[in-house]
């Protein structure tokens, strides 16, 4: 690059910056034969062993390293209320991290913005609270918490009963009781676990009456008692029964609620929505294995 109309030959092995220290370059210009950095800046090689780049937020130079203060946030941050008055700090753009030493505790990375310590938290590890299942010996952080159950419950979680002694959970002490039976959820058509295993005896599904029970006996679903009762031939339409000759018919009652009734099924031996004659604006699930048809649009 000409400077003052001196004739250079080659390429310039100069690297001109601002100042020392400075990452801000400018290229060589020509001074009669020879390269020279252009004025207000310096050659790079003349100036003393330094730190390179802008420097980092609250960074000072030391040599030829940048030192900076400790990385790890105060005591009073408070990640939850950014108005606390330990949340104040600069200079903008300096980041921290820290929270709790303990791995049942929250940690923190804080960058700041404004003046005021912005916070996201890492929170510790679910076992902490009974938020996972634990094993003996890990961490847990109230003393005296339960976790699990000694008897299991319908939609309980099926662990094993522990407390949380000194920071640890243990297994509780269970007492000497006999645990009552969970609610058995029972299949619509309970022919489908006839054979298969089941974990509460004498426990029972399906109707005697309409020859589809079943009871868990030596751990495994078999047929019931069966027994002769005519109520075998309805089932629920709303609030009342329809017999199986029958389909359930639902409408927009007077009062704008649902109301129910039975309607006779074609005597063509029609037992499916598929083989109904539909009026307008209806239309026909099967539920349990019986056609229901209902009006179609809002009630009310």
């Amino acid at each position: 690059m000409p400077g003052d109309g001196g004739r250079c030959t080659g390429s310039s092995s100069l690297i001109c910056v601002s100042d020392c220290g400075s990452d801000f370059g400018a290229p060589a210009i020509c001074s009669g034969t020879s390269w020279v950095c252009p004025p207000g800046t310096v050659d790079i090689f003349t100036c003393p062993p330094s730190c390179w780049g802008p420097p980092p937020a609250g960074c000072t130079c030391d040599g030829t390293e940048w030192v900076c203060p400790p990385t790890m946030c105060p005591p009073d941050v408070n990640p939850w209320n950014p108005d606390h008055p330990g949340n104040a700090c600069s200079p903008e753009g300096a980041t921290c991290n820290g929270g709790s030493s303990d791995e049942c505790g929250g940690g923190l990375w804080c960058t700041c913005e404004s003046g005021r310590w912005n916070c996201a938290v890492g929170e510790p590890d679910p076992v902490c609270w009974c938020g996972r299942e634990p094993s003996e010996g890990d961490r847990c952080n109230d003393d005296g918490m339960t976790c699990g159950e000694c008897c299991p419950t319908a939609g309980g979680t099926g662990w094993a009963a522990m407390q949380c002694v000194e920071g640890h959970w243990t297994s509780a002490a269970c007492p000497e009781i006999v645990c009552p039976a969970v609610a058995v959820a029972c299949p619509v058509d309970t022919s489908t676990v006839l054979g298969r295993p089941c974990a509460i005896e004498e426990a029972s599904c399906g109707d005697q009456c309409c020859s589809n029970a079943i009871v868990c006996q030596g751990g495994g679903w078999v047929e019931g008692i069966d027994a002769d009762c005519l109520t075998c031939n309805s089932y629920a339409c709303g609030g009342g029964l329809c017999s199986d000759d029958q389909y359930c018919n639902s409408y927009c009652g007077p009062d704008d609620g649902i109301d129910y009734d039975c309607q006779p099924l074609p005597p063509t031996d029609c037992h499916e929505c598929g083989c109904l004659d539909l009026p307008p604006g209806h239309t026909c699930t099967m539920i349990d294995g019986h056609p229901h048809v209902r009006e179609l649009g809002f009630c009310g």
